[in-house]
């Protein structure tokens, strides 16, 4: 083709890097000593935001038998067995999924570095890149593992979602092209089972079938027909893949109100056009923005809708002019370049419509409540950086000719350790909930969640002073803000400063009347400051809007401890541990009332059953010699108790 050819006089001038066989492995080596040397400092980071809820609170991922259940319960279960496997292994200690994390980095690297290498190969270039292949393909992928834009899809424990898929869908591509390179069906058969495999772990998966239809197209077949014609058997066994990925999307797509992504946001404030305006915002100020010049990066953008659903009529072409315009017209020509590229079956064509096919799951028309997310890119980098290393390959060589790979390396000399130290830096970022979330307040000072967020961070480790000052710039920006009235409320109660915290925490119920969690702390609030009638008013409706909060039912037992019902405390205080087997306080309050009331074999009991749990309650050894010696003093108690009659 005449995008393709080139001149005899070109190709002669071209002075390839020689990469001998006997040193030809030095190169992947580089890539694993980078990449360690990269994220190797993310080892003693904690665990932070999402990874909460999938790790410490998922009761799945904490035993492999859970396997099974896996599979019918999640909507990424080989996602949620990898952090079963590293649960096995070493528990809640983060550093053994940190290391999960950066191999499977790391060996995406490498497969991207053995794909690159093997299409430039191609007969599809002639001669154009071949005495280079090595050389190129080394640069793409050590850019690309050391970019920081990736660094959240790596240092952001729960993200190995993203890098787990990005290996499968990169294997995919590259067992894909050995098969079609006639290198034996046996790649046939892996590109189909890591495709199945990837599946499984996030829905941006879905795209890989059409990715590799388009790889095929343009880089191997002679013409659009060919790839059915040729392997028609392969594409029909590869789209068996998109049968559990159907389960899945539908899963999404028709989620409750409660859900982060599908069409069910519409009802909120989020309908799909405006998610596809406001991703063409996104897509150029931070996506390719970034890939470019990775700083700041950020944990939570608080991205806003370009044009929010209630925006009056008169509003809305003003807004858009303002906020979408000229970042639509960009994506648009970015699209449109691609397209005609893809039709003419050239290489940044191809790269084109990647980008953008692999983005459309989270960046088109389903909306998302996170609008605009880092680790998104962590596939569609690839294009940008291929783009930038290919071209410049070619600017060069027209430019220096035989000295292009010199200067070229050169460059990649530069950039690697400006690319690491940034990486590391932002590995430090990630170091403990404090650090994170200030990092995202001084990036967004704006964004409201990051200061609740990190108010919740410092009140954790007992800074109390600076988590109020962060709650209070969060309601100064989102005045409606529950979680902070509730989080300023839980400081005034833990200080002792009653009357503060019901202001706070009926501020709370006024926000949000269907929490429960408020009503129950109002409850508590009450309760110490001897107003019993409206604290059990206030604990009442916590249990009728949730009628198995444990802590409800803990507070209405301390509530009739105090008018002196032990019996109705007792059942209250069962029913706690009942719905909550993790309330300590429950299991101290129960012993001690069962024992006032005589009934010291059930207060046994109930210790002994503390005692198993000790782990699980968070007892100290203070605590353990507590609740050992307070049943030696029962023992003692019934066997100098009267015998029934």
């Amino acid at each position: 083709m005449k995008a393709e050819s080139h001149s005899a006089k070109t190709m002669q001038t071209v002075q390839p890097v020689a990469v001998s066989n006997r040193c030809a492995w030095l190169l992947p080596l580089s890539l694993v000593l980078a990449g360690v040397l990269a994220y190797i400092n993310t080892l003693p980071n904690v665990f932070i935001f999402d990874d909460v809820p999938w790790v410490l609170k998922n009761p799945r991922v904490q035993s492999l038998s859970n396997i099974l259940e896996m599979f019918t319960a999640t909507n990424r279960p080989v996602l949620e067995v990898t952090l079963a496997i590293n649960y096995a292994i070493g528990g809640e200690a983060p550093a053994g999924y940190r290391v999960l994390n950066m191999a499977i980095h790391i060996l995406a690297a490498l497969t991207l570095f053995g794909l690159a290498r093997r299409t430039l190969q191609l007969p599809k270039f002639a001669h154009r890149f071949q005495g280079n292949a090595h050389y190129l393909a080394f640069m793409i992928a050590m850019l690309w593992l050391l970019h920081p834009l990736n660094t959240q899809s790596v240092s952001y424990l729960i993200q190995r979602g993203e890098s787990l898929m990005g290996l499968c869908y990169l294997f995919t591509l590259y067992s894909f092209l050995r098969y079609a390179t006639g290198e034996g069906r046996r790649w046939a058969v892996a590109a189909v089972a890591v495709c199945w495999v990837g599946m499984g772990t996030k829905e941006v998966m879905a795209t890989a079938p059409l990715v590799v239809l388009l790889f095929d197209a343009t880089f191997i077949a002679q013409s659009w027909r060919e790839p059915f014609a040729k392997r028609r058997g392969f594409y029909l066994a590869l789209i068996t893949a998109w049968v559990p990925m159907a389960f899945f999307l539908a899963t999404i797509v028709n989620s409750g109100p409660d859900a982060s992504a599908g069409f069910a946001l519409e009802e909120k404030l989020l309908t799909r056009w405006t998610y596809l305006l406001t991703q063409a915002q996104v897509i150029v100020e931070v996506y390719l923005f970034k890939a470019f010049w990775p700083s700041p990066l950020v944990l939570d953008y608080g991205w806003v809708p370009a044009i929010p659903r209630d925006t009056p009529s008169g509003e809305v072409m003003r807004l858009f002019i303002a906020n979408v315009l000229w970042q639509g017209l960009v994506v648009l020509a970015l699209l449109g370049v691609s397209i005609w590229g893809m039709a003419r079956r050239v290489w940044w064509g191809f790269l084109g419509m990647s980008f953008f096919l692999i983005l459309a799951p989270t960046s088109s028309i389903m909306p998302i409540a996170d609008l605009a997310v880092e680790h998104r890119m962590y596939l569609s980098l690839i294009s940008v950086v291929v783009c930038v290393v290919v071209a410049g390959h070619m600017l060069l060589r027209r430019m220096l000719g035989e000295k292009a790979p010199l200067y070229g390396l050169t460059i990649l000399v530069v950039l690697v350790p400006l690319l690491c130290l940034r990486t590391v830096t932002r590995n430090f970022e990630y170091r403990t909930r404090v650090s994170v979330w200030d990092s995202v307040v001084v990036a967004r000072p704006y964004n409201a969640r990051g200061w609740h967020n990190l108010a919740s961070a410092l009140n954790d480790e007992g800074r109390q002073e600076e988590a109020m000052i962060c709650y209070e710039q969060t309601l100064k920006i989102v005045p409606s803000y529950a979680d902070a009235q509730y989080g300023i409320g839980a400081i005034w109660l833990e200080r002792g400063e009653l009357e503060m915290a019901i202001q706070r925490f009926q501020a709370a119920n006024e926000l949000a009347p269907e929490d429960a969690a408020s009503h129950a702390q109002l409850g508590k609030a009450f309760l110490l400051a001897g107003r019993l009638d409206e604290a059990e008013h206030a604990l009442l409706r916590a249990t009728e809007l949730s009628p198995e909060y444990g802590r409800a039912f803990e507070y209405l037992g301390l509530l009739n401890l105090a008018r002196g019902d032990l019996p109705a405390a007792i059942q209250l205080f069962r029913r706690a541990i009942e719905y909550e087997p993790g309330l300590k306080a429950s299991y101290f309050n129960l012993a001690a009332a069962l024992a006032d009331e005589g009934q010291w074999q059930d207060a046994i009991l109930v210790i002994d059953s503390a005692l198993s749990r000790a782990k699980e309650l968070g007892l100290t050894g203070e605590d353990l010699q507590g609740l050992k010696a307070r049943r030696d003093r029962y023992r003692g108690q019934a066997l100098q108790a009267p015998a029934s009659p």
